[in-house]
């Protein structure tokens, strides 16, 4: 097999804005299985990644989280950006020290308290100035509903958690103020890091999918829903870090767009090898729609 080796814009990125670098192996594919993530060795010996955006939207939305929103997060928090080049659609950034929250070994009082950081990183992104930011479109409700219907048939889930996610979806959740928000906000992409003291920190990366909305679409709908239903300990955990219990609305908006999206991450699962954690989370969610929904 021949060795991967880094694509010339890339290269000649990366040597523009740090020198020479050495090609430590390829950490993301594309559906086609084209690279799209390179992590390399500067000169000085540090980590550095270099990454190809899937459209100008992502890098878009990639370089403004970098440029307005990472400065707010604190030192060690996220990565810096050292270059980017829209017509390639690559950046370059930092490597931040450490390994996803997905596949680091933690107990339950290391667990408690990377949900209580992931929750004060999602507060200090949420209450950020919206100005520069990317806005997400929102479509109208019943497209929204009509599409994931439709996902969830292709998806060919049985006739109960269909009737579930319509049900779930039938009335127009609660409109809630729009904030920046990270739109991949989970596991994989909380950065563990763990100190000679003992301590923790908690980073986050891929900004790729930030913009403007509800928090509750994406952000919050992802610890509320699908993260934390089996494990109250780490939602609490989390609403401490973030300073603040969910409102009522909050609360009902999240179950509607859990709903939303379940379909979607049903699908994007099956096309990605069946991946077992996404799997998890759309079953989470069809376990609790079964559900009535709390009324307070």
């Amino acid at each position: 097999m021949t060795p991967p080796t880094l694509p010339d814009d890339a290269d000649r990125l990366l040597r523009e804005a740090t020198g020479p670098c050495e090609l430590l192996g390829v950490r993301s594919r594309d559906r086609a299985g084209r690279p799209t993530v390179w992590e390399v060795r500067a000169g000085d010996g540090s980590r550095l990644f270099a990454k190809r955006h899937k459209n100008g939207l992502m890098h878009r939305r990639e370089t403004a989280a970098y440029r307005h929103l990472v400065p707010v997060l604190g030192p060690g928090r996220a990565p810096t950006l050292l270059a980017a080049d829209a017509r390639s659609l690559l950046v370059v950034t930092t490597a931040l020290p450490g390994s996803p929250a997905v596949k680091a070994a933690l107990g339950p009082v290391e667990e408690r308290e990377v949900y209580r950081q992931a929750g004060l990183l999602a507060a200090r992104i949420h209450a950020h100035p919206t100005s520069g930011g990317v806005v997400g479109e929102r479509l109208p409700w019943s497209r929204e509903r009509e599409r994931a219907l439709d996902r969830a048939c292709d998806a060919q889930l049985c006739d109960e958690d269909i009737a579930a996610l319509a049900e779930a979806t039938r009335a127009e959740p609660p409109h809630t103020a729009p904030a920046r928000c990270h739109g991949d906000f989970g596991p994989r992409n909380w950065i563990v890091q763990r100190h000679g003291d003992g301590r923790l920190s908690v980073g986050v990366v891929d900004f790729e999918r930030s913009q403007i909305e509800e928090p509750v679409r994406r952000d919050l709908m992802r610890v509320m829903l699908q993260l934390t239903p089996h494990r109250p300990d780490l939602r609490t955990a989390f609403l401490a870090g973030y300073g603040r219990d969910l409102t009522a609305e909050e609360r009902a908006a999240c179950r509607a767009w859990a709903a939303v999206d379940c379909p979607a991450a049903l699908r994007w699962a099956l096309d990605h090898h069946h991946d077992e954690e996404v799997l998890g989370y759309a079953r989470t969610v069809l376990e609790q729609l079964r559900r009535p929904a709390a009324t307070a």
